[in-house]
């Protein structure tokens, strides 16, 4: 049985951290702070010299700002993948909303403003149009318990413990 060879690493270069950052946006909706930790990281991991490391860390904001004038990086529409999936995990709003700033790594209001939009995306079995709050919150509670099969939509019977299960699955997600 013969054994893999370890590849050589490759030479960092500004066509290489371009083309990992091109990669990477076309992989994943990414915001400019996201894309600015991801680049970093790379460049942790393959540059060994401390030197090199830092000629390649003034490349990153040029790299980052060329791809927001392409459309490759955007805060609203990564934050508003985010905001969506959380809204689909369960989170409340106010938790999802906190959640999907952190994950796309943009300020809490970018997030905020893409709200209803990812509430009629996410959840279209909601009526958004309604003013009332707390309507809202319930049926957001329901179909988190429908989605992932708790509460009354389980399928096997409820005990007192599967109920406190339930409680307290939907009391972490606000």
């Amino acid at each position: 049985m013969a054994t893999p060879k370890s590849r050589a690493k490759k030479q960092m270069s500004e066509k290489r951290l371009r083309n990992i950052a091109i990669w990477y946006c076309q992989r994943y909706l990414v915001s400019c702070n996201k894309l600015t930790d991801h680049l970093r990281k790379r460049l942790r991991r393959d540059v060994i010299d401390e030197q090199e490391r830092d000629k390649f860390s003034e490349l990153i904001p040029g790299i980052v700002s060329n791809l927001v004038e392409l459309g490759y990086v955007s805060d609203k529409e990564a934050a508003s993948a985010r905001l969506r999936s959380a809204l689909r995990a369960g989170y409340a709003t106010q938790t999802a909303i906190t959640v999907a700033s952190h994950a796309a790594l943009v300020d809490r209001e970018t997030v905020e403003t893409e709200l209803d939009n990812a509430l009629a995306q996410a959840l279209p079995e909601i009526n958004v149009v309604d003013d009332d709050i707390q309507q809202i919150g319930n049926e957001q509670v329901l179909l988190a318990l429908k989605r992932a099969r708790r509460g009354p939509f389980r399928g096997t019977g409820q005990d007192k413990k599967s109920r406190r299960r339930d409680i307290s699955w939907l009391q972490r997600r606000g």
